[in-house]
């Protein structure tokens, strides 16, 4: 059977566990035609449980025998990786980062668990097994309502062979791996910040907030102070968002998409939000076709 060259961006809707088995099964979406992408060549992802990265791949894990890899739907490229030993359910809604494209020297593949201090993390090409690290970033602490929480990280992106998390009014946080022990975690102090929780506040106090990394592109910079800044446009990038991932940018992805534009899939609503940071006007777009799914996740190609 001859397969269907996949076009980029596309949607990767997974099920973790599909028609209450315990297979696991992704199907591709193609946002321009808004169809599954038939005979797409995925063989790769059968009974996996799959979580997007950046710089193109998506990472493949069995819940059974722990086999973990790397996967370019745009290549077909396998890079194996040492087993991951998480619980079934844990790779769902975790996030999965790269430091760097995977056949760099010395890039890191990042794993951080929802709900907890653990990250995992291992060069990939040269380390055998997965680190494991239990962080401390602070906690919510509320005496009065008897209320104590440890703080996790969300969201998190990695730029420039770091990874930055959780974007406060006060501080950005920044994990380093270039040492040979273990992450190093500091902080970016932010300047003339914005009141309220997360740098929201007024008509934005329950908006959700991503960090976004542009592929080392700026399209303004102000050295004068940190501080976070409203824009009207996104250098004639595009972002490409979905709930509790990484979000990732890309320009001149096909004729189908717009720039300065911000993209939003909610994949059990099964419906596409398209932002115009020009403007500030909303549209909603249906799926109709898509399957059921937990998740939904952007595939791009390599090169942003």
């Amino acid at each position: 059977m001859s397969t269907t060259p996949v076009p980029f961006p596309c949607l990767a809707f997974h099920n973790n566990f599909h028609n209450n088995t315990e297979n696991p099964s992704t199907v591709l979406f193609t946002v321009s035609g808004k169809e599954p992408i038939v005979n797409a060549d995925i063989g790769e992802l059968e009974n996996m449980s799959v979580c997007a990265t950046t710089h193109g791949f998506m990472l493949a894990w069995d819940p059974i025998s722990e086999e973990t890899f790397l996967w370019s739907p745009h290549t077909s490229t396998k890079i194996e990786l040492p087993p991951l030993e998480l619980e079934a359910d844990e790779l769902m809604d975790c996030a999965c980062l790269l430091s760097d494209k995977p056949t760099a020297p010395g890039c890191v593949a990042l794993v951080v668990e929802p709900n907890t201090t653990f990250i995992w993390y291992c060069r990939v090409g040269d380390d055998d097994h997965w680190g494991k690290h239990d962080y401390d970033i602070g906690a919510i602490d509320v005496p009065e309502m008897n209320y104590y929480e440890k703080n996790v990280i969300c969201p998190i992106a990695a730029c420039r062979g770091k990874f930055y998390f959780n974007g406060t009014p006060t501080s950005l946080g920044v994990i380093d791996f270039s040492g040979p022990a273990a992450p190093e975690f500091s902080s970016i102090a932010i300047e003339e910040t914005i009141h309220e929780s997360f740098g929201y506040g007024g008509e934005y106090a329950a908006a959700n907030y991503f960090l976004v990394e542009s592929n080392d592109e700026l399209s303004w910079m102000d050295f004068s102070a940190r501080r976070w800044c409203t824009v009207d446009d996104l250098g004639d990038r595009s972002f490409f968002l979905s709930l509790f991932y990484c979000g990732v940018s890309c320009s001149g992805c096909g004729d189908y998409l717009q720039r300065n534009r911000v993209y939003f899939v909610l994949p059990r609503q099964k419906v596409l939000q398209i932002f115009d940071v020009k403007d500030e006007s909303p549209e909603l777009q249906s799926l109709d076709e898509a399957p059921t799914s937990d998740k939904a996740l952007w595939v791009l190609p390599a090169d942003l």
